[in-house]
């Protein structure tokens, strides 16, 4: 390298640094989060527990959601993009620093001119090989790629809030399907007991009709009593076979353990939730997390869009040993090349034009959907306050009506033991209560389910 090139080539550099410098001048717009209209404040901050099913206090369903969130395909899929995301930001980052490649390079030429050759290399092919390295770096002048970094690093984000997503919809699932697997429980043993009460009372009827002391007409109303009972029970088992198996699935069993049973811990206890919500601990909630964090990537894509419009610097060295069959070139010399260009588009017929139009709808797109997820945020909070409030209503109303068909049930009993009243009144009475008993068993799951539904609205602790 003579002087005068190695001159060149520092002022080179040089240059591109102070253009470099310049270029850190520019500032595109700041990200802002959309303006809401948002409830006011909550007086103080809340929170949640990320363990919240933990409040129903049954151990087997603690063991059905851990289990669900280590196994379940969901959450594979969800991990797999976050792995996914993370790579892109990776690739992102790398454009920030020079390349180093490596360059080998083989050929052959055969010269038929006396230009700046000896006589003996007319018509003589020579080979020719190289091998060097190549360095190349794209001076970020107008931060372009620094956006592009920022979009990728918010799609990571994004994607880590979306596992967290599915994470929360997952572990309620499992909550809501367990819930629902209980009360089908509570229901099957109600009807059990209700059948072999009507049988037993259909036997005594069929022997005191026989005994001449009651009246075949009796005996068929309790027959007929105990079988539309009984006929209960096969659907009831149906309904338990296949909640058993979606949880099965949620909690990301193999199929040969798909067959077996489930096990049942404690009556599920119901929760204690707050009267009130914190705005801004839904503002937190997974899927709104991740709805801005895609908003954040779209405004970085319309900046580094808006950068293409600006020239882009490049500097690159080439540097390695040449080998050559010509008498001219003995040994293995040293050789470089040493560049710096900066290209701009003057013409490209609109690409760049519609790549920032593109790029301006999609954080339109991402607003809307901001917008959208955070109202759907509160509209689930409002709804599992309302579905809380009346099931813990409903519950009550139930209670008192299965207390209140009992008495009657016993009342209407003694009148036929007395002879007052019929066999088919004491019967009507029996299903009044079995079929009070199976709504208080809906009651009970609903008034759980809004609790996990309302865990849920706020975000699950995430």
């Amino acid at each position: 390298m003579t002087f005068s090139a190695s001159r060149f080539f520092a002022r080179s550099l040089l240059l591109s640094g102070l253009m470099g410098l310049a270029g850190c001048s520019v500032i595109w717009p700041a990200y802002e989060t959309p303006a809401i209209d948002l409830p006011a404040a909550a007086p103080k901050p809340m929170s949640i527990d990320r363990l919240w099913w933990k409040a129903f206090a049954d151990p087997v369903l603690d063991q059905l959601v851990d289990e669900a969130l280590l196994n379940n395909l969901d959450l594979a899929k969800a991990a797999a993009n976050i792995e996914e995301a993370r790579a892109n930001a990776g690739a992102a980052r790398a454009l920030l620093s020079p390349r180093l490649d490596g360059v080998a390079k083989v050929g052959a030429t055969q010269r038929q001119l006396t230009i700046a050759i000896t006589d003996s290399e007319i018509n003589k092919t020579t080979a020719t090989g190289a091998v060097g390295a190549a360095v190349s770096w794209e001076i970020d002048l107008w931060g372009r790629i620094r956006q592009m970094n920022d979009a990728a690093l918010a799609r990571l984000v994004a994607s880590e809030h979306a596992r967290n997503a599915t994470a929360l919809s997952i572990s309620s699932a499992v909550v809501d399907t367990y819930l629902q697997l209980r009360t089908l429980d509570a229901k099957l043993v109600m009807t059990r007991d209700a059948s072999a009460s009507l049988k037993y009372a259909a036997n005594l009827e069929y022997r005191r009709w026989k005994a001449e002391a009651g009246t075949q007409l009796a005996y068929q109303q309790s027959l007929a009593e105990w079988s539309a009972t009984e006929a209960r029970i096969p659907s009831i088992q149906t309904a338990i076979a296949k909640t058993e198996l979606a949880l099965q699935l949620l909690v990301g069993r193999s199929p040969r353990l798909m067959a077996e049973h489930l096990p049942r811990g404690a009556q599920p206890q119901v929760p204690n939730t707050p009267r009130e919500f914190d705005s801004a601990l839904l503002l937190r909630r997974p899927d709104v997390a991740s709805a801005e964090q895609m908003l954040i990537a779209a405004h970085a894509d319309v900046n580094a869009t808006k950068a293409e419009r600006y020239p882009r610097f490049n500097l690159s060295l080439l540097a390695g040993l040449i080998a050559s069959s010509s008498g001219l070139i003995t040994g293995f010399p040293l050789f470089w090349d040493a560049s710096a260009g900066l290209t701009g588009p003057i013409y490209d017929a609109g690409l760049v034009q519609s790549k920032s139009e593109g790029a301006e709808a999609r954080r339109e797109k991402a607003v809307a959907h901001y917008r959208y997820t955070v109202s759907v945020a509160f509209r689930d909070t409002y709804e599992a306050m309302v579905l809380r409030d009346a099931s813990d209503s409903q519950v009550l109303s139930s209670e008192a009506e299965v207390a209140t068909r009992k008495k009657s049930l016993a009342l209407t009993q003694k009148s036929y033991d007395a002879g007052r009243s019929s066999k088919f009144e004491v019967l009507s009475e029996s299903i009044k209560v079995l079929n009070a008993q199976l709504a208080l068993a809906d009651a009970r799951q609903t008034q759980l389910t809004a609790r996990s539904q309302y865990y849920k609205a706020l975000g699950g602790g995430f």
